[in-house]
C-alpha cells in the first residue's frame, strides 16, 4: 500500500492545526475576561477544531501506520495534543507501518 497524502495539502493542515492552538488560547482569554463576543469565537473554534480532527482522523484510517489502534485512541483521549505529535510523527509511523506489515 502507497503512502496516500492529504486530500489537501499538508501545509494547510499544520495551518489548521496551529491556528486551532492558537485561538484556543484566545477562546480562553476572552472566557477569562467575559468578553460579549466570546460565544461566537468559541462557536468558530469548534468548527475549526472538528474539522481539523476529522482531517486528521481520516489520514490515519487510510493509511497504514505504526500502531494505528493507539493513535486512533489517543484522538479520542487527548484530541488536541494528538493532532499535533501526529503531524510531527506521521512520515516515521507511515515508513514504520509499511516495514512491519
Amino acid at each position: 500500500m502507497k503512502n496516500q497524502d492529504f486530500k489537501i495539502s499538508i501545509k494547510t493542515v499544520w495551518i489548521l492545526v496551529i491556528g486551532n492552538f492558537l485561538l484556543s488560547m484566545f477562546i480562553i482569554t476572552a472566557e477569562i475576561r467575559l468578553w460579549e463576543f466570546s460565544d461566537i469565537i468559541m462557536t468558530v473554534g469548534l468548527m475549526l477544531f472538528f474539522s481539523t480532527w476529522i482531517i486528521v482522523l481520516s489520514d490515519m484510517v487510510k493509511n497504514k501506520i505504526y500502531n494505528k489502534s493507539f493513535w486512533i485512541l489517543t484522538m479520542f483521549i487527548t484530541p488536541s495534543i494528538s493532532t499535533f505529535f501526529y503531524l510531527v510523527q506521521r512520515n516515521k509511523l507511515i515508513r514504520l507501518g509499511q516495514k512491519f506489515s
